[in-house]
């Protein structure tokens, strides 16, 4: 069994702060599934898209798309809740 992901996801969660922690968290959890799996097995486990499309039987260009919505709805969590966070320290 590749453990790769673990011990990524266990460095993520030593280096991050725990607010930031739990909505990057909450936003993976919220992610479609088929991007959530991209994601992960790129960030997490390392693969290269071109490996990760071969393991879910996609094309490579699907695999990108995915991934790259993936990071665009991260973002948009990240960016909300930083907003949340400014108005209510206001």
């Amino acid at each position: 069994m590749n453990l790769g992901w673990f011990r990524g996801w266990r460095r993520f969660r030593r280096t991050a702060g725990s607010d930031h922690h739990r909505v990057l968290l909450r936003a993976i959890q919220q992610l479609p599934l088929e991007c959530r799996d991209v994601f992960v097995l790129h960030r997490f486990e390392g693969r290269s898209l071109d490996e990760i499309a071969a393991h879910l039987r996609i094309d490579p260009a699907v695999a990108e798309a995915r991934l790259a919505e993936a990071l665009v709805q991260l973002c948009r969590a990240i960016e909300e809740a930083k907003a949340r966070q400014s108005s209510e320290r206001s």
